[in-house]
Order: C-alpha cells, then structure tokens, then sequence
C-alpha cells in the first residue's frame, strides 16, 4: 500500500486500530471530515497520576484499571480552545507562520499556538501539499532557537503535528531523516529544560513512526533513547526525560513486535535491566510508564509463542512479578492517594497480563460510536497521539 494519499482519520484509525504494517510503509486511505465540536481533555505528556481528589473506598478497590481511570474520558462539551476551526484556517495558518519571524518571543509563541491548534484539529496533507517544506523549514528554525524554552516546547509540538499531517508521502521518509539530528540533538542537551528534551523524544518518537523507513530504524531509535539519552535521565533522576523516553520506547517497541518478533525480543532483553530499575523510581508516572512496557512486551512475545508447549515467560519473571506485587500493595503514605491507586490500577492490569493473558480492554465513545483498545500495542499508540493531539483526536 502507498503512503500517498493517506487522510489524517486514516492514519489514526490504521495506527490505533489495525497496526503498523509489516514493511512499515504501508497506511489505509481514509479521507478527514473537520467536527470541530468535540475534544479530549488532555495535554502532551500529561501526568498519569492526575491531580483530582481520592476517596477512600477508591482507594481500596481491588478492581480499578486503566480503562476505568478518567484521565482517559473523552469530553463531548464545545470547547473553542480545542475546536472552532474557521473555514480561512489557511490565512490563519499563513498569518500564524509570518509570526514566527517576528522579532517578539510572545509574538513567535502567539504563532506556534495558533499552528498548533490548526494543524491538531484539520488534516492539511492534501490542501497544502505544496507547501509542506516550507512550514517544516520554519518550524524547524522555531525549534533551533535558544531564547526561551516555552518557544522550542512550542515548537517540537508543532513538528510532531506536521509528521501527522504531511510524514505519510512518500517524501516523509526523507523528511524525518533531515529533522532527526536536530530533535535527537536536543533529546541529549542536558543544558536544555527537561521540558524541551522531553518535547524532542515524543516528537523523534512520532516522526519516526509515521515516516520512518522500517522497523529497524524503529529499533536502532529505540537503541539511541536507552543508550543516550534514558540512563543518563536515571542517574540524574531527571524525572520528565525518563517517564517521556520510556513512552516513547514503548511506543517504537509496537512497530518492533509487530514486525519482527525475535528482534523485539532481544531489544527488549537488552533494556530489561533499565525498565526494572523504572519500577522502582520515586515517581508513579515513571513507573507507570516502564510497567506498561513489560505488559506490552510479554503480550507480543506471547503471541509469538502460542504454539509452544509451555506458556511464555521472561527469564526473571519471578523477580519481575515480585517487584510488581510490592507496587500493587504499596501504602499510600509514600505516593499519596492518588499516585497510589493510579499505581495499582496500571501494576494490576500489567500483572493480568503476565500472569494471566489478559489485557485491558478500553472503550472510547468517538461521535457517538465506541471505539475499543484491548491491546497493549493499541493503547501504547493511543496514548502517544492523544498527548500530542489533545482535543483533535476527536477530530
């Protein structure tokens, strides 16, 4: 299958619903209808552990999940932050990038928000074809500049949301390796805010999977995260980078596993050290986050193995679902209430997995029609497009 002519609905519902193809070039043709009056309450990177009240009987409920967890409700209210997308969206967007020479830093972060909310909620591959270098160039300069964090943050967002848009034609390929020094320079500028490192890892990580040229491409970026950039985040305790790299691996891990499952399963041995000492960093998020790789990677290399005699099992299993039960009775005078039961919630569902072969099945209602994810590799992805989309998932 081409990657020409591929509609941003298309990418998403072939990225979240049916996988990445074999070769990793292939994408279904679906065209994008704008409804621009739905949107998801969520930010890039959002803290898993939430920030709401915990009662006491939630706490000690023995049966939460992810699936249950409200940080993953879709908001059906009219919310012009997310939506109202006018019909001069490309006077808006040409007005957007003009700004961005502009010699005021508020005036260049005014134009990356406006591109951001353009690019989030209307698919322009078709529409702006022509035009597709020269808004990558420009946000490829935001993100060189050196002034002001909130600036680059802005700007690698934006970027990201242009591999959404643009990265499925046959020049993303190009594209992604022309963008690549420069975010992976900035995943390992330790000078840089932790905010700006982490903006570059989910954006390296989201270019990669729209354009990059095959899963072994996914898998030497994978490599250069843990080698580079995600030890050095551990050692320093440099908790957004290490929670980000982590996502980010788990979602290059998905292109991995689907492609190629004995090279999933030796990347993943080579990391397996690095994700057991996630588990036990003082911060649920990070935890989380290299939880759900475990589950991810068992239930692909499971599959994998169905046919064998015996179920399949990591090698250090037994120490795995050890630490894993101590996360799941951990008392909530170290997390607070609620870090304590997004922990459990998320152990639980990656113990249910090892253990038992069973996922987390998660409903989203979209426009009125639910969409189901009841596998690790779907939720991994969902994930990553709903931190960078936010309310234009829905769209």
């Amino acid at each position: 299958m081409s990657r020409r002519g591929q509609g941003g609905s298309g990418l998403l519902r072939t990225a979240l619903n049916s996988g990445r193809t074999r070769s990793g070039n292939g994408r279904s043709s679906q065209q994008h209808t704008p409804r621009p009056s739905q949107s998801v309450t969520s930010s890039r990177g959002p803290s898993v552990a939430g920030s709401r009240d915990v009662s006491d009987d939630e706490l000690a409920d023995d049966t939460a999940s992810i699936a249950s967890d409200d940080t993953w409700l879709l908001d059906a209210e009219d919310s012009d932050e997310a939506g109202g997308v006018s019909d001069n969206w490309e006077e808006e967007l040409e007005e957007a990038l003009e700004a961005l020479d502009d010699k005021r830093i508020a005036t260049r972060e005014k134009g990356l928000q406006t591109a951001i909310r353009l690019m989030s909620h209307v698919y322009m591959g078709d529409e702006l074809e022509g035009r597709r270098v020269t808004l990558l160039d420009a946000l490829r300069r935001a993100a060189r500049r050196t002034k002001g964090d909130q600036e680059r943050e802005l700007a690698l967002r934006a970027i990201g949301l242009w591999f959404v848009n643009f990265g499925t034609e046959s020049e993303g390929e190009e594209e992604f390796a022309s963008t690549s020094d420069l975010l992976q320079a900035l995943a390992t500028d330790v000078s840089v805010s932790s905010a700006v490192r982490a903006g570059a890892l989910g954006t390296l990580g989201m270019a990669n999977f729209v354009s990059g040229a095959d899963y072994r491409a996914a898998a030497e970026l994978s490599r250069f995260m843990h080698d580079k950039v995600l030890l050095g985040a551990l050692d320093e305790h440099t908790i957004d980078v290490a929670r980000q790299t982590f996502e980010t691996i788990g979602l290059l891990l998905t292109v991995v596993m689907d492609s190629d499952a004995r090279l999933g399963d030796e990347l993943f041995e080579e990391m397996f050290d690095t994700h057991m000492r996630g588990l036990t960093v003082d911060s649920v998020d990070v935890r989380v986050a290299a939880a759900r790789n475990f589950a991810l990677a068992h239930e692909a290399l499971s599959s994998e193995h169905a046919n064998d005699a015996t179920e399949y099992a990591f090698e250090r299993q037994d120490e795995l679902v050890g630490v894993l039960e101590m996360l799941k009775n951990e008392s909530s005078k170290r997390q607070g209430k609620r870090g304590t039961v997004t922990q459990r919630a998320a152990v639980r569902d990656v113990l249910n997995t090892i253990e038992e072969g069973e996922a987390p099945k998660l409903k989203l209602l979209v426009h009125g029609h639910p969409v189901v994810f009841d596998d690790w590799s779907r939720i991994q992805r969902l994930q990553a497009f709903r931190g960078l989309l936010g309310g234009g998932l829905l769209v």
